[in-house]
């Protein structure tokens, strides 16, 4: 009996290892950090440096080798006090995403895309208290207003894979997890240029991508 359970663990593994050769353990991928400071910052109540998100592009930056990367919670822009928040959402693509009214007032979600294979736009009411949900299966740049309320703007950057985050208020960032290899680093804030840099990422190395977003 306890030969057959060898047995049996041994074939599951090398079954497993077949179906997913590319798992990456911990001391296979890299890190990449650094801090985002800003020129001639805009004197306007929207401004937040947090808005800003850090992510990488790359051939070989798919789904599913982010294996070492921790599970990301459902994706949600809640309406509440005539305000979109978050202002700012990095998704993924082909993620489902929510739209959550919390507001006793009717609101209504429209969307623009700005890609160049855009997704499919949308201009809905939506009732207090209820829920809109919906999947954007490209990269893209999204931004979503409310046509009866003219002060409620978000944007949403639909992104090809999960290595992305939004900055700290102090302007640092960290994303691990990364497979070695050379890539793009884009550091992307709705009042600012866009800042693409090139980095290498080494297995077990923490590669350092400082940054300055100007207008």
């Amino acid at each position: 009996m306890g030969n057959r359970s060898a047995a049996g663990v041994a074939m599951a593994v090398t079954l497993l290892s077949a179906l997913a050769p590319h798992v990456l353990l911990g001391q296979d991928v890299g890190t990449v950090e650094g801090r985002v400071t800003f020129e001639n910052v805009p004197q306007i109540g929207e401004f937040q440096v947090s808005d800003a998100v850090v992510y990488l592009q790359g051939e070989d930056l798919t789904t599913e080798l982010a294996t070492t990367l921790p599970a990301m919670k459902p994706p949600v822009i809640d309406q509440r006090n005539y305000t979109f928040v978050p202002r700012v959402l990095p998704v993924m693509a082909g993620v489902k995403i929510s739209f959550h009214n919390a507001d006793d007032e009717v609101h209504n979600i429209h969307t623009r895309s700005k890609g160049r294979r855009r997704n499919r736009v949308f201009n809905k009411a939506q009732k207090p208290n209820s829920i809109l949900s919906t999947v954007f299966q490209r990269p893209d740049s999204i931004r979503v207003t409310c046509d009866i309320h003219s002060q409620m703007i978000a944007h949403l950057l639909v992104l090809p894979n999960p290595f992305f985050t939004k900055i700290e208020e102090d302007g640092t960032y960290s994303i691990a997890g990364v497979p070695p290899g050379q890539y793009e680093v884009v550091v992307w804030h709705e009042f600012f240029d866009t800042v693409i840099s090139t980095i290498e990422i080494t297995a077990g190395g923490v590669t350092t991508a400082d940054v300055t977003m100007s207008r």
